[in-house]
């Protein structure tokens, strides 16, 4: 049987869950009618028992219709949780629909708080933004999912080959786990629409005992309440002032405690939905049966305490439910204090804090480095075309058919790109519009997705270790009082004090020192090339001034001419965006100014001569 493509899986998903919803939601409908003719009949009831003499058994069956309506409120809430789920899976179809069709950019974060100012090439590779390539990977949905994502493609991790190796075999794994990866976003994406932050819980989690709950404040707070209780329900049967004085004694045992209860139960109330999402996620990657290593230690990490962090957090849950409880007025002034609920919810999470707050962040991040792989097998998913990248022992990188990632595959164009090692470098030449930053990014981006452990846009690449540096879309800076050149000249200074690090760096200028006179910029321009292979570097460099190509001549062994071209065909111009060896023969400012209707006239060029009259 022939397994179904990408977009037939998503569709067949996407028809499923609508269907899901619309039961869900008739059968809500339905439940949410029961309730209001139960509700109905019970407050009718309740005044034909006031005002109407009725038999005994009345109070019977308005016992009857007060648990009917309770039961119908938990399965009308729990068929709520389910629609919301079947709803959260949809979107999960429509967000690789989505992908496929090229339409990405419509929603899902940005990423751009994970942007780092002077970042060797996160600003220039497009990483973070509206059209970046963290928003055409991201299917986290938690702020440690991201947050591991983030990290990877800034290349914060030096891991390679063993690292990079691990989470390949484990994105490759996770792709054929599509069940399981749809699960865990869908459950995930109700945690919160914005990815609410846990920091404050677990600063709470791993800080100091700030409740020190003895045998008697527990005593108190588990007793005191029972015994006012039963003191308010037999009022008319006990002396005068008895529940009075028991309030006034649960006041004076607890008030010393006050404000360090408070503050516990501050710092975690804000979670409560999300913990018990969390637990879910939890759960499903533990019950989920996966063998690559990186995958089975990260299963191994959440029994750390001795037991699973699925028990742990579904515990933790079940508390902050409790706590949940004081978002209602009535119960937060009046039931609450009587039953002393803030105390008795922070006895129960300080217990839970001593047990397993410690814990807590590893599960998490855990958990978040699962989203992240789960990213990478969803782009694995989604291109099967894509490769795995061969991860090479000496620096290189050599693909075929390298593509942008980040354009429509309809609209795309694969080159070859070959960088055999250390000094290895291209000169691309060609007209405006031609391809040469395409392919600069081409390659820089298909290098941050093959160190990060994802497959690549081409049909083969093999890359060894390597640290990427760009400067090819520089900013000035008129706060700053920066020039556009001497931005350029600052990025151009931070890429060689790089390329003088241990690891070979590989390089991408763009329009190297575009911003200087031709003279000069030829004199620079060679001169860092020069610098960058004496320091073993190795990359690629994009200009229209023809005269750096004569470095092929001067450096054989490292500098190879590459170009673009374009083709004019009755004065319209195009492109077919394919690289060739040598330098261009052509350029095309001239005919572009006179496409756009700027016709300019050739002073240089002597006039022809004409007849003079006789």
């Amino acid at each position: 049987m022939q397994a179904r493509q990408p977009r037939e899986r998503y569709e067949a998903g996407k028809a499923a869950r609508t269907s899901e919803a619309q039961a869900l939601d008739a059968r809500s409908r339905t439940v949410g009618l029961l309730r209001l003719v139960v509700a109905l009949g019970a407050i009718a009831l309740l005044g034909a028992i006031v005002w109407v003499p009725l038999p005994g058994g009345a109070w019977a069956a308005e016992a009857v219709l007060f648990v009917v309506f309770a039961a119908l409120v938990v399965v009308h809430a729990r068929i709520h949780a389910k629609k919301d789920l079947a709803e959260s899976a949809l979107r999960f179809h429509e967000r690789g629909l989505a992908r496929l069709d090229g339409r990405w950019q419509e929603s899902g974060p940005t990423g751009e708080g994970f942007a780092t100012p002077n970042h060797p090439y996160a600003g220039d590779l497009d990483l973070f933004g509206p059209s970046s390539l963290f928003r055409f990977l991201d299917r986290t949905e938690t702020l440690f999912g991201a947050a591991h994502l983030a990290s990877w493609l800034k290349g914060a991790i030096g891991d390679f080959p063993n690292g990079v190796r691990e989470r390949q075999e484990a994105a490759r794994e996770l792709a054929e786990h599509h069940a399981f990866r749809e699960g865990l976003s869908a459950t995930g994406a109700l945690v919160g629409e914005d990815k609410p932050d846990p920091e404050p819980f677990l600063t709470w989690a791993e800080g100091s005992a700030p409740l020190e709950a003895g045998p008697l404040l527990i005593a108190a707070a588990r007793i005191l309440p029972i015994l006012t209780t039963t003191a308010l329900v037999l009022a008319s049967y006990l002396p005068t002032g008895v529940w009075i004085g028991l309030l006034l004694l649960q006041l004076a045992v607890t008030w010393p405690k006050w404000a360090v209860v408070s503050r516990i139960v501050a710092s975690v109330s804000t979670m409560e939905g999300g913990f018990s999402r969390f637990s879910e996620m939890l759960a499903a990657v533990e019950a989920e049966r996966l063998e690559s290593r990186l995958l089975q230690q990260h299963k191994a990490r959440m029994l750390s305490t001795g037991t699973s962090a699925t028990h742990e957090m579904s515990r933790l849950a079940r508390v902050l439910s409790f706590v949940g409880a004081r978002e209602n007025a009535v119960f937060r002034l009046i039931i609450g204090p009587l039953l002393l609920w803030d105390i008795n919810c922070a006895i129960s999470l300080e217990k839970w804090r001593l047990r397993a707050g410690s814990s807590a962040r590893a599960w998490l991040s855990t958990l978040g480095e699962v989203e992240a792989l789960s990213s990478l097998a969803a782009l694995a998913h989604d291109y099967p075309e894509y490769t795995w990248p061969v991860l090479a022992d000496s620096p290189r990188l050599i693909a075929k058919e390298l593509g942008h990632p980040l354009i429509l595959a309809s609209k795309r164009v694969a080159n070859d790109v070959e960088l055999r090692g250390p000094t290895a470098v291209l000169l691309v030449t060609g007209s405006n519009m031609s391809g040469k930053s395409t392919l600069l990014r081409a390659v820089g981006i298909n290098a941050v997705l093959a160190l990060a452990g994802a497959p690549v846009c081409a049909k083969e690449l093999t890359i060894g270790e390597v640290r990427v540096a760009t400067s090819m879309r520089v900013r000035d800076s008129l706060a700053e009082g920066v020039s556009h050149f001497y931005a350029e000249l600052q990025r151009l200074k931070m890429v060689l004090d790089m390329a003088r690090g241990e690891r070979t760096v590989l390089f991408l200028l763009d329009e190297i020192l575009h911003g200087t006179n031709t003279r000069e910029r030829l004199i620079g321009a060679r001169a860092i090339v020069r610098k960058l292979v004496a320091q073993k570097a190795m990359g690629a460099v994009s200009t229209h001034d023809l005269g750096i190509a004569d470095l092929e001549a001067e450096l054989p062994h490292a500098v190879k001419n590459v170009h673009f071209q374009e083709q004019v065909t009755d004065d319209k111009m195009t492109f077919d965006y394919k690289l060739r060896e040598g330098v261009v023969q052509s350029s095309n400012a001239l005919m572009l100014m006179k496409l756009v209707g700027l016709d300019v006239v050739d002073v240089t060029q002597p006039k022809a001569a004409t007849a003079e009259p006789s």
